[in-house]
């Protein structure tokens, strides 16, 4: 076993700076954050489009997947609940998976040392 666990967490992107900000003290500096839409138990809104009301379900929301190996999966959840949950539908979800490997394209290492962001030479 590698050691390596991927967390992804779906939410909203009002809290992502302090969310990133308290990562960043416990050690988690790399992530990757993408845009999303989403659907779930959080209610609908009405728009005017050209005249015409429209009820939309579709939430903008952002997925952020982050790889750790020494920092404790449990830091990390600790984070998202003091800085995403707002108790209210529409907080989010969080993923949590095993990984078998990484390999760092630009040098080839593998495991912890593809994740480990050294000066270069």
């Amino acid at each position: 076993m590698s050691g390596l666990t991927k967390i992804e967490i779906i939410t909203r992107p009002n809290r992502f700076h302090l969310f990133q900000k308290e990562l960043a003290k416990i050690g988690v500096s790399g992530l990757t954050v993408t845009k999303a839409l989403g659907t779930g138990l959080e209610k609908g809104f009405i728009e005017l489009y050209r005249g015409t009301k429209k009820e939309s379900n579709v939430h903008e929301r952002m997925k952020i997947e982050i790889v750790v190996s020494t920092v404790p999966v449990e830091d990390v959840l600790r984070v998202v609940k003091e800085t995403l949950r707002t108790g209210e539908p529409g907080d989010g979800k969080v993923f949590i998976y095993p990984l078998a490997e990484v390999v760092k394209i630009s040098t080839g290492e593998t495991g912890i040392d593809a994740l480990q962001d050294k000066p270069a030479k």
